[in-house]
């Protein structure tokens, strides 16, 4: 029997001629979850490149560091595990140590480096026992019979001969390069190429924050790279793709101040997607870094997320946002109050997100520029994005009418504009209790 595949119905042969397809460009539209990014300064590690991290992560082996002592990224994965690491850190200069002419030197530039030590232990058969311990931990043993057989491992590389004798090598003088102002520029241009939801950067320094808010707004307004910076205390930036946490938490006996408490929110802001942050619960936490009520009223009004404490009815008290805002006030009659709140600003990156995808993957050279490949283009924007958003709830059902998709100024320009209504959450609530 003959088969395959049918444009015409013009076979000769008798069979069954099938053919398969797909009723829409798109299944379903993107995820808004996104990356956590954390810029950090470590002793030890790759320096100038992206490292992703999760959970499993050899912390130690990574940045010369176990997780515990990371706490950006300790108070990151309490919202997300899905982060990813650079390290501001310049070269720095390697740790060595030497006996005779064999030469052990750190794998890494920095400080970390003067934690590494080489031990060599002689057997009657001639053969060599070497282990390398990293802050007094083994991490590499190896028994060779001489200086070729023995090769580097991820703390430390040799060279020359063998020592004549058992012997124990302390490596010193490794030296860090901090992280200047040029680091951060670097940083920033190396994320040109990544892909990312939030940057969470916890700093006193006012000139970075501005050189990182002025970045995001490039990436926004004219690559249309929705990203959002999480930084401490700086609500100058007055756009709604920077977000300012003014105060701390504590996690029993440990503060963790504005500038460490961004990770977390980063995180938490990273993996929302139509959901609000407002009274989201900060994990482990037990108290706060308290403000005044006057001082409350006045941080929110100057756009910056504060947390509080929730004293439950049911006994529970919890630490949490009180609004999830970000640092966008001159409202003017194009960009309203709503341009502030956390969720509806996630809300619209979600429509333009995907708006792009499906815009670049299906139809951009390959659908003609007439009345029925605008209205292909506007049923796969109302079925992939905006009917699933009205089944969230996260807009309301929208009037097709209102959508209106017409040639632009040239005949390759297609002129969209969309009525659409943007849900928030309960926030407020105002009751009269009539007594009778």
């Amino acid at each position: 029997m003959a088969g395959g595949n049918w444009e015409t119905q013009n076979k000769v042969l008798n069979g069954a001629y099938v053919n398969f397809e797909s009723n829409d460009l798109v299944a379903t539209g993107l995820d808004s979850r996104g990356t956590e990014v954390i810029p950090l300064t470590a002793d030890w590690g790759e320096t100038g490149k992206f490292i992703r991290v999760s959970p499993n992560t050899d912390f130690v082996k990574t940045f010369g560091v176990p997780l515990s002592g990371l706490l950006p990224i300790q108070e990151a994965f309490k919202a997300t595990g899905d982060v990813l690491v650079y390290n501001l850190s310049g070269a720095g200069e390697k740790a060595t140590a030497t006996s005779g002419t064999f030469t052990a030197t750190a794998a890494h530039g920095g400080a970390a480096g003067n934690k590494i030590v080489v031990k060599f232990t002689k057997a009657l058969d001639g053969t060599d026992t070497v282990k390398t311990y990293f802050d007094g931990v083994e991490k590499d043993k190896q028994e060779v019979a001489s200086a070729d057989a023995l090769v580097a491992n991820d703390y430390v590389t040799f060279t020359g001969a063998l020592p004549l004798a058992d012997a124990t090598l302390t490596l010193a003088g490794g030296t860090t390069a901090q992280a200047t102002n040029e680091s951060y520029t670097a940083f920033a241009a190396g994320l040109d190429t990544q892909r990312f939801k939030t940057i969470a950067l916890g700093t006193d320094d006012d000139t970075v924050k501005l050189l990182m808010s002025l970045k995001v707004k490039q990436w926004r307004e004219q690559e249309g790279k929705n990203v959002t910076l999480i930084t401490n205390v700086y609500n100058a930036a007055d756009f709604e793709g920077v977000v300012s946490v003014k105060n701390g938490v504590y996690v029993g006996g440990t503060f963790i101040p504005a500038k460490d408490a961004v990770y977390w929110y980063a995180g938490a802001y990273a993996n929302a997607i139509t959901n609000s942050l407002t009274y989201a619960e900060y994990p482990g936490a037990t108290d706060v870094e308290e403000l005044t009520f006057d001082e409350k009223v006045q941080a929110i009004q100057k756009g910056h997320v504060i947390f509080i404490y929730d004293a439950g009815a049911d006994g529970v008290d919890r630490i949490v946002v009180e609004s999830d805002i970000n640092t966008f006030r001159s409202f003017t009659p194009q960009k309203n109050q709503d341009f502030r709140k956390g969720k509806i600003v996630r809300q619209m990156d979600i429509v333009s997100n995907n708006v792009q995808h499906i815009w670049s993957r299906f139809f951009i050279g390959k659908v003609d520029n007439n009345e029925d490949g605008r209205n292909l283009f506007k049923g796969q924007v109302m079925k992939v994005i905006l009917d699933p958003m009205v089944t969230r709830g996260a807009i309301e059902p929208y009037d097709p009418a209102e959508l209106d998709f017409q040639q632009g100024a040239t005949k390759d320009a297609v002129l969209a504009r969309m009525g659409l209504k943007f849900n928030d959450a309960m926030e407020k609530l105002y009751m009269t209790v009539d007594c009778k």
